[in-house]
């Protein structure tokens, strides 16, 4: 059996809201998104610091928390 597709017009979802013709930055008509990426000339360095202090800070209590125990046992 062999059946042709039904033809249907193109119809938008959905329109940006009016004000958004004057926005000029911040993500297009819709607004900020979560996926604007920063300037280049910017600089994350501040938490990039963060991040890995809390990630070596984590990694030191397990491992106190795993030699704790391992004495525990022993």
């Amino acid at each position: 059996m062999n059946f042709n597709p039904e033809k249907r017009e193109q119809t938008p979802v959905a329109k940006p809201p009016p004000e958004s013709l004057n926005r000029v930055d911040g993500g297009g008509p819709w607004g900020p998104t979560q996926f604007d990426l920063p300037e280049r000339e910017d600089s994350n360095t501040q938490a990039v610091v963060i991040v890995t202090l809390i990630g070596v800070v984590a990694l030191l209590v397990i491992t106190v928390m795993w030699i704790f125990w391992y004495r525990q046992l022993n």
